[in-house]
């Protein structure tokens, strides 16, 4: 398996009615749906690997994390976590 050596943020959060749903902001659409938490994250880091590896295998730059994620106490509330994803 491919390692890339780069850290992304993600935010993770329950999915109503039942489940989690991952998000990757440094790369828009990139999301991951899953019956727990760590099902969630595990879909998302494959897909973002595989991602990478589709950028690089193109010739292009891989996406630098540098989106601003605004948080706030709604977003902790809501049961909403700001993890990182190692790839």
């Amino acid at each position: 398996m491919k390692t890339f050596g780069r850290i992304y943020r993600a935010i993770v959060e329950p999915d109503d009615p039942k489940g989690f749903v991952a998000i990757l902001p440094a790369i828009p659409g990139l999301v991951a749906h899953g019956d727990s938490e760590e099902t969630a994250v595990g879909l998302l880091r494959e897909l973002l690997r595989n991602r990478l590896v589709q950028l690089e295998g193109a010739g292009q730059s891989l996406p630098e994390d540098n989106i601003q994620i605004v948080w706030d106490e709604e977003d902790e509330e809501a049961g909403a976590k700001l993890i990182t994803v190692e790839v």
